[in-house]
């Protein structure tokens, strides 16, 4: 591995465990936190701030049981991973204290909708979209109705599955360093 990851993970529901009304909000979370180039993180950390190669949010709500909702990050030059993490700690403040803009709810769901468009229009893709879900004890009545699902997220709800999950006593923190060069380890007398 040759660059630093920072990752926050916290215990969330699914379609199938936990508190499974929140699933679809956390999805729209995910998307408006860090799901691609005009997400707040990547604004922020890697446009902004200039702090980050990268940032984001992931979250599967297909999971069999409970699923984790996390945040990652990838520190840019002499950045450490010590000033990412503040950084990324002050974004997820911001959220939990202020919260997601109903325009930041449309777009999110707009772009989840559109983009379950295009994943069926594949040879491949409806067969693992429903293959998965049929795994997981979902019906194919359930992924018909996933794009209603996300159009009746709200930013209350967005926000109330927000502050359920994103609790520091909950937090999960990994650090993946770069690999060091055999020839800087010294060796053991």
């Amino acid at each position: 591995m040759a660059q630093a990851r920072w990752t926050r993970s916290f215990l969330a529901p699914s379609y199938t465990g936990g508190e499974t009304k929140y699933a679809y909000a956390l999805q729209v979370l995910a998307e408006i936190v860090g799901g691609g180039a005009t997400s707040r993180l990547n604004r922020s950390l890697v446009v902004g701030q200039k702090l980050a190669l990268s940032a984001g949010a992931f979250y599967d709500a297909g999971a069999l049981d409970l699923t984790t909702f996390g945040f990652y990050a990838s520190p840019r030059g002499a950045v450490t991973v010590a000033q990412l993490e503040a950084a990324i700690e002050a974004e997820i403040a911001k959220l939990l204290e202020g919260g997601v803009t109903a325009q930041e709810v449309e777009r999110a769901k707009t772009r989840m909708q559109a983009e379950a468009v295009y994943a069926r229009d594949s040879l491949t893709g409806p067969a693992n979209i429903f293959g998965a879900a049929l795994a997981t004890g979902r019906t194919i009545a359930d992924v018909e109705a996933w794009p209603e699902h996300i159009g009746a997220v709200t930013p209350d709800e967005v926000n109330a599955a927000a502050k359920f999950v994103i609790r520091e006593a909950d937090a999960v923190t990994g650090v993946l360093l770069p690999d060091i060069p055999r020839r800087a380890l010294r060796p053991l007398r």
